[in-house]
């Protein structure tokens, strides 16, 4: 393993071809960003969820309910929430209905304690993204990205750097899903003349009610907190993969994202803070995957870690071991020159993005 100093001319030249290759206008990026991006503006993670699940369901008066979570609450620790929770009984699935509105309003509270820290705060994602505004096509200025995170941290970065967001939603203080618009939004938007980034959503979010048989998008906290139970997100549990496929906005944002993942295209990968725990992503497409892939992400699974040394268009940036480490065109790199953590915390690795 050779080590590398990150202000040395031949990193340089490494992280010029890393542009070329995942970044630019020719490989514009599909962009997956996981929790990592939550957990850089301190809005809890899966962690923190499932340590506020233990102690909200220990309150309940269901005694079936804390049987069940008992039940998992090993693994829940050993593995995390999503294995943990992975292999629930079918008479146990009522626990993924009882924990639904408790991660909701979880989250929502959350992120409404850090709503202008979130605006206000100045990170790697952020420049990232308004690096990539600045080099997205002159024609079809869109960047897609797909996110299972539940809160709105990108649609507010988006808000503080003056870039639209598309949704699928269109209204104004009731919004209506509709898929044409998520699939053209240039019939409907000026997408030459202003940047936009596409957001497919397809575990939910925090700004989705569901009731009644309508469902809506709304930002008015106060309705948000007062519909908690509505929120419509997807939460982990053995029902979590059905109710992704049944319920319809769910599975147009899976299948429209999907669909731009054409091997005919010219685009790159982009996976950001994103540990690869989600059922839902299966790694199995990097064994065809001829595009370039791009990971930033401070936890990686080793078999990510062994596909990016074996596939020469795969590079990771990742920790391990109190150590930065990058694996690029199948050679693996000890960083040195970072502060500890400084390049995934902060949520780019040390890549100098200028316009």
């Amino acid at each position: 393993m050779e080590h590398l100093e990150i202000h040395s001319e031949n990193f340089d030249e490494i992280v010029e071809d890393i542009k070329q290759r995942n970044l630019s206008r020719n490989n514009m990026p599909k962009i997956i960003v996981g929790t990592g991006l939550s957990v850089i503006y301190g809005v809890p993670g899966m962690k923190e969820l499932a340590e506020h699940l233990a102690k909200e369901i220990a309150q309940s008066s269901d005694e079936h309910l804390k049987e069940i979570w008992k039940n998992h609450c090993d693994e829940i620790e050993a593995n995390g929430l999503e294995a943990g929770l992975a292999n629930l009984a079918q008479n146990e699935n009522e626990l993924v209905d009882a924990i639904k509105p408790i991660t909701a309003k979880f989250i929502l509270e959350s992120e409404e304690k850090l709503h202008r820290t979130i605006y206000e705060k100045d990170t790697g994602f952020c420049r990232l993204l308004k690096y990539l505004s600045g080099t997205v096509s002159v024609d079809k200025k869109i960047i897609d990205i797909m996110t299972p995170n539940y809160d709105r941290i990108i649609e507010i970065i988006c808000d503080k750097l003056g870039i639209g967001v598309i949704t699928g939603f269109y209204g104004s203080l009731y919004g209506k899903f509709s898929r044409n618009l998520l699939k053209q939004p240039t019939e409907v938007y000026n997408c030459k003349n202003y940047s936009w980034i596409r957001l497919f959503k397809p575990h939910g979010s925090i700004n989705w009610i569901s009731e009644n048989g309508k469902e809506y998008l709304t930002n008015d906290y106060e309705i948000l907190k007062e519909k908690a139970e509505y929120i419509e997100i997807v939460t982990p549990g053995s029902s979590k993969y059905k109710v992704g496929m049944t319920n319809n906005t769910f599975r147009c944002m899976r299948e429209e994202f999907n669909e731009l993942l054409n091997p005919r295209d010219n685009y790159s990968l982009l996976i950001y803070g994103y540990g690869f725990n989600d059922d839902h992503f299966d790694t199995a497409l990097f064994d065809s995957f001829q595009k370039n892939v791009l990971i930033l992400s401070r936890d990686v699974k080793p078999d990510i870690i062994n596909k990016a040394l074996e596939k020469k268009n795969i590079t990771v940036f990742y920790h391990e071991d109190d150590r930065e480490y990058m694996i690029y065109k199948s050679k693996k790199y000890s960083l040195q020159g970072t502060t500890q953590g400084r390049y995934l915390t902060g949520g780019v690795p040390p890549i100098r993005f200028s316009m």
